[in-house]
């Protein structure tokens, strides 16, 4: 073999040794790789074997975790990918909620620490306006006080993905601290650059906003206006996609649709962040989040309740039925979704692509894991049509996977009954 060869095939597989070991994963030989099971499984099923059959066209990616525990009790991660491609680009929609969530969060635990002790998640803050594409905001009807608050925002973006509170989230932070702590986290392969339905809005300004006493007669702290002075370039392959695409007037451009100023967010970073969330101490230290106990067990609660069990706001099941975030719930031999299992997730849903990933919990089997999956669901390759196959292709595929995954766990040996109560506790 030339030596050129060598060196490259070198730095291949040091690139791999790196990856696993970034991820705390250990893979299994290629023959004893469960998720061959369980697709193999999963093509029992004619949808899903078409999905997978066609899975180039479908953009199929999936990443699933096996998660032991040591003697100790604390996990061990094991990672299996279909199709995974960090550097191919599909469009993450909601998913980019889950960071800024995070962020804002991490933010507030920061400010508390360096001279801000009164500033907190709750409380409440008005939203200013000095440019023509600015709002103001000072008053949410579905606030539990009636006064806009993070943690309001960040309950709605986890419980209903709420598209304003995400903008809310934005103007917190700005776009230039967004992407550039995210870097410092090691999340490489993420941008966040738009809001959403906001499409004359000037993303690099964030406005102005401040954070008062309930009874409005003390402002605890001033966020000033935010600039971004960087150019966030999407890094991701392939953001031209598809063979057309619908423009604001209602026209078909027949050329590709270029997505290359959209947000990114690749799946292997958004797994890797779930983890951190969900499992801190067992990622490294760069990946965590600085947050406080109450705010993990906060985040816990809303990305596992059902909407119908949110009290504030509270959500008509009619409207919001317990699949609406959540893609990979599934029912069991009498039509309903078994009582012990819990799905804590982040999803999303734009432009044909589905994409879920979550930590899904059985408490009273034990059974654990992580299933992170995206689709696109584009028949036509016409982009925003709204014609997409969301509801008879990407929803049942993914319901179809994550029974598939669950049976595969239901069957298997572990070594260790995880002890689950911190999140069965996060809920109440």
């Amino acid at each position: 073999m030339p030596v050129h060869s060598l060196r490259s095939l070198f730095w291949l597989l040091l690139g791999i040794g790196i990856w696993n070991a970034c991820m705390g994963s250990r893979k299994l030989p290629q023959e004893d790789n469960p998720l061959t099971a369980i697709l193999q499984r999963l093509r029992q099923d004619p949808l899903a074997r078409q999905v997978l059959d066609s899975a180039e066209r479908s953009s199929v990616q999936i990443l699933y975790t096996q998660i032991d525990r040591r003697r100790d009790g604390s996990p061990l991660f094991r990672t299996y990918g279909f199709r995974v491609d960090s550097t191919r680009y599909f469009y993450p929609a909601s998913m980019v909620k889950m960071p800024l969530a995070l962020l804002a969060l991490e933010k507030v635990h920061r400010l508390r620490r360096s001279g801000y002790p009164m500033l907190s998640p709750n409380t409440p803050y008005c939203i200013d306006s000095l440019r023509p594409f600015q709002q103001a905001y000072c008053a949410d009807s579905t606030a539990p006080t009636g006064l806009p608050t993070l943690a309001h925002d960040i309950r709605r973006v986890f419980v209903v993905s709420d598209n304003p509170s995400y903008n809310h989230l934005f103007d917190f932070l700005g776009i230039d601290y967004i992407n550039q702590t995210l870097r410092e986290k090691g999340y490489t392969r993420t941008g966040i650059v738009h809001r959403f339905y906001a499409p004359r809005r000037d993303q690099r300004y964030a406005s102005p906003m401040t954070f008062y006493s309930p009874e409005g007669s003390v402002v605890i702290y001033r966020e000033a206006e935010k600039v971004g002075q960087q150019l966030w370039v999407n890094p991701q392959n392939g953001t031209r996609q598809g063979k057309g695409w619908v423009d604001a007037e209602g026209r078909l451009v027949e050329e590709p649709f270029d997505m290359s100023g959209k947000n990114w967010f690749a799946l292997t970073d958004m797994e890797q962040m779930l983890r951190s969330i969900l499992f801190p101490a067992a990622v490294p230290a760069q990946h965590r989040f600085d947050l406080s106990k109450e705010d993990y067990r906060f985040v816990w609660k809303y990305m596992g309740l059902f909407p119908r069990e949110c009290d504030a706001p509270s959500y008509d099941p009619r409207q919001y039925p317990d699949d609406f975030v959540k893609y990979y719930l599934f029912s069991d031999s009498t039509g309903k979704p078994p009582a012990s299992l819990r799905i804590f997730n982040k999803v999303g849903q734009a432009y044909g692509t589905l994409t879920d990933v979550a930590y899904i919990v059985d408490f009273d089997t034990g059974v654990e894991f992580i299933l992170a999956a995206t689709i696109l669901c584009n028949d036509d390759g016409i982009f925003n049509d709204d014609q997409y196959e969301y509801e008879t292709v990407g929803r049942p595929f993914l319901a179809k996977l994550a029974q598939a995954a669950y049976h595969y766990e239901r069957t298997r040996k572990r070594g260790r009954i995880p002890d689950l109560s911190s999140f069965r506790e996060a809920l109440r």
